[in-house]
C-alpha cells in the first residue's frame, strides 16, 4: 500500500483530494496538512512514500518545502499539484526535486495514476507542463550550441562563469590572477561575442547553462 501525504491550504480542495485518495484501496492517506511548517516532525514519525504538494502555501511555499524534503529524504516522491502553469513555478519545482507536476484541473484518475507512477520510479507530467519542459530543454540545448559557436577562449569562459555567479570584479580578478584592466578587456570581448550589454542580460541569457 502506498502511503500518501497531502499538503494543501485550500480546505475545500484538501477535503476533495483526501476523499479521492481514501476511496482507493491501494493508497493510505497518513497526513493531511494545510501548510509545510509541521511536515518534518510528522514525516519522521510516519514517512509517506508520495507527497501531494501545493505551491502557494502559507509561511513556507511548496517549492521551499520540496527542497527541504529532498535534502532529508531524497528518495521521497513529490507530486506538485497546483493551479500554476507559469514557467518560474514549473522549473522552480523541478529544480527543487519534484518528481511530477500536475494541475488541480486534471482528472482524479490522472492524479491517482500519477501517484502510482511516482511510487514505481516513473515521472508524471500534465501535457501542458511536459510541452513547456521540452521547449525549455530544447532552448537550453540551442543556447549551449550558440555559446560554442562564439569561440570564447578558456579564460573568457572562466570569467563568464564567475560573472554569472555574481562575484565582484575585484573577486573575479583575484580568482583569475589578472588585473582589473585585463579583466575589463575580457568582459568587453565576452559581451561582444555573446551580443549582450550588461551582466544582468548575460545572466538571464546564459546563467541556466553555466
Amino acid at each position: 500500500m502506498i502511503k500518501v501525504a497531502v499538503i494543501e491550504d485550500n480546505p475545500q480542495y484538501r477535503t476533495t483530494i483526501s476523499i479521492i485518495l481514501q476511496l482507493n484501496e491501494n493508497l493510505k492517506l497518513i497526513h493531511k496538512l494545510e501548510g509545510a511548517s509541521e511536515m518534518v516532525p510528522l514525516f519522521e514519525v510516519d514517512k509517506p512514500d508520495v507527497v501531494l504538494m501545493d505551491i502557494d502555501l502559507p509561511v513556507k511555499n511548496g517549492i521551499q518545502a520540496t527542497w527541504e524534503i529532498k535534502k532529508i529524504w531524497p528518495e521521497m516522491k513529490i507530486l506538485m499539484l497546483t493551479v500554476f502553469e507559469d514557467d518560474d513555478k514549473i522549473f522552480g519545482a523541478i529544480k527543487a526535486g519534484a518528481n511530477g507536476y500536475l494541475l488541480k484541473k486534471d482528472s482524479p484518475q490522472k492524479i491517482l495514476d500519477a501517484i502510482e507512477a511516482l511510487y514505481n520510479g516513473e515521472a508524471a507530467m500534465n501535457g501542458i507542463i511536459a510541452s513547456k519542459m521540452l521547449e525549455y530543454f530544447q532552448k537550453q540545448q540551442q543556447d549551449v550550441l550558440d555559446m560554442e559557436e562564439t569561440n570564447l577562449t578558456a579564460r573568457e569562459k572562466n570569467v563568464l562563469q564567475l560573472l554569472v555567479k555574481g562575484l565582484t570584479y575585484k573577486e573575479i580578478a583575484g580568482k583569475a590572477f589578472i588585473s582589473i584592466e585585463t579583466l575589463n578587456s575580457h568582459i568587453k570581448n565576452i559581451y561582444r561575442k555573446l551580443n549582450v550589454h550588461s551582466r544582468a542580460e548575460l545572466t538571464a541569457k546564459y546563467g541556466h547553462i553555466l
